[in-house]
């Protein structure tokens, strides 16, 4: 019985040393997705955590010094789920709390002044953009069948494949931008 003893205090004290280290974070909701067989919910407050942890080290105290596959087994849960809870924490502390801006592309910066001007001109523009990818998609062809070996055509091929649904795209806003003109007309 004192060796079941003394390993139930040696994980008293480190369940203790880590509810102490991570006392910060008992109100705090820890964002990470457990394993169920460490923990029973995920995106709790830390002090779900830490119970769900005090509840383990109360299962090995509640069982006896014959019971050495239970004891391996609720010892090693509990190593388990400290380990999981410090890195949770961690990685969650190691967050910024405000997200960094996103610097916008070139391309969405085009799209957003394209979108900020009247219906008119954007027709005008989606048109010129069609004209350019169906003269894109002319050009591609042509050099898919005039390629000297079948590794350049499958290359052609997959641009001509990547360019089609741009295409696509840009014909259903010509539509729907022709249809909000026609409404607003009548």
């Amino acid at each position: 019985m004192k060796n079941l003893t003394a390993l139930i205090e040696q994980l008293q004290a480190k369940v203790q040393q880590l509810t102490l280290q991570f006392a910060a974070f008992s109100d705090k909701k820890i964002y990470a997705k457990f394993d169920r067989t460490l923990f029973s919910e995920d995106f709790e407050s830390g002090q779900f955590y830490f119970d769900q942890i005090q509840h383990t080290l109360a299962q090995i105290a509640g069982l006896k010094e014959t019971e050495i596959p239970q004891i391996q087994f609720f010892s090693e849960k509990l190593l388990a789920q400290c380990t999981a809870l410090s890195d949770a924490i961690n990685q969650n502390n190691g967050r910024k709390t405000a997200p960094t801006p996103k610097i916008p592309s070139q391309r969405e910066k085009i799209k957003h002044e394209l979108n900020q001007l009247p219906p008119r001109e954007r027709l005008v523009r989606y048109y010129e953009a069609l004209q350019a990818l169906n003269e894109k998609i002319n050009e591609l062809e042509d050099k898919r069948d005039t390629a000297h070996n079948e590794q350049q055509k499958a290359g052609y091929q997959h641009q001509i494949d990547i360019t089609l649904p741009r295409r696509k795209r840009c014909l259903e806003a010509i539509e729907v931008l022709e249809e909000y003109l026609s409404f607003k007309e009548n």
